[in-house]
């Protein structure tokens, strides 16, 4: 069993579009459509992928997320997106876990929000309450820092309102982390998933990273298509000798968080 826990779809009107429109380089042969995620997901052996959608703009709720969950495929996880600052924020939070979704995502880059906004708390609370996973993107959202860039010491001060047990933070703790906030991130009982690693560190680095976070904390993540999922889940295996440690980030976790195991 593998499970990816960070990837995308777009619709096919606006997959090229989604690809080449940010600062970021676009690897492998996914054309950022359903369609091409389930060739990639085959192409990698990978059996079910968390997909995650971006509100980007307040009030984008509806169209965003009726396709992101209207997929009916088993094999695909969607998480739901809702933006902080749209009116009545938390009563969408809990209207789209009333659904059922296990989980939303957040993009403080994209959606250009502050964790400190004082919006933002009862906004947490809402996730909280219902029980959701929040996945939260760290660090640049491609190769140019930008003002609105958050690491893992960014979220201490929201962490007696966040369940650490339901909250991942994204790009083992931030695309362009640095090493003082690989160290917050070790000292933080939430989850990070690995997606992007090729792109910051040495298979010799990843190896000392993954060693020094608690296992039962990693999750597998590729980020496509923006990265290819059979050169991910390479790099995670050449870095990671540990069977039982590899077994717990590429399902074992995963499955636990997601409640796949009944």
């Amino acid at each position: 069993m593998i499970i990816d826990f960070h990837t995308h779809y777009y619709p096919d009107d606006l997959a090229y579009r989604a690809l080449h429109g940010v600062d970021d380089v676009c690897e492998g042969d996914n054309d950022g459509t359903y369609r091409g995620l389930k060739k990639a997901m085959q192409k990698a052996g990978v059996d079910r992928a968390v997909v995650l959608a971006v509100c980007n703009r307040p009030e984008h709720e509806d169209k965003i997320n009726s396709f992101i969950l209207g997929c009916a495929d088993e094999a695909i996880i969607p998480f739901f997106s809702v933006h902080p600052y749209s009116e009545n924020a938390p009563e969408l939070v809990r209207k789209y876990a009333g659904l059922g979704v296990k989980g939303i995502k957040l993009h403080p880059n994209m959606q250009q929000f502050r964790l400190g906004d004082e919006r933002f708390p009862p906004f947490c609370r809402a996730i909280r309450e219902t029980g959701i996973i929040a996945l939260f993107h760290c660090g640049k959202p491609g190769r140019t820092p930008t003002s609105f860039d958050v690491y893992p010491s960014d979220f201490l001060p929201l962490m007696d309102i966040l369940d650490p047990e339901r909250t991942v933070l994204a790009h083992t703790g931030g695309y362009g982390v640095s090493d003082s906030e690989l160290d917050v991130l070790r000292a933080m009982n939430v989850y990070t998933d690995l997606s992007l690693a090729s792109s910051q560190f040495t298979p010799d680095r990843m190896k000392s990273i993954l060693e020094s976070i608690p296992a039962d904390r990693l999750l597998f993540g590729s980020d496509a298509p923006w990265r290819d999922i059979s050169a991910s889940l390479d790099f995670i295996r050449a870095s990671c000798r540990d069977d039982t440690a590899l077994q717990l980030l590429l399902h074992i976790n995963a499955e636990k968080l997601l409640g796949l195991n009944g």
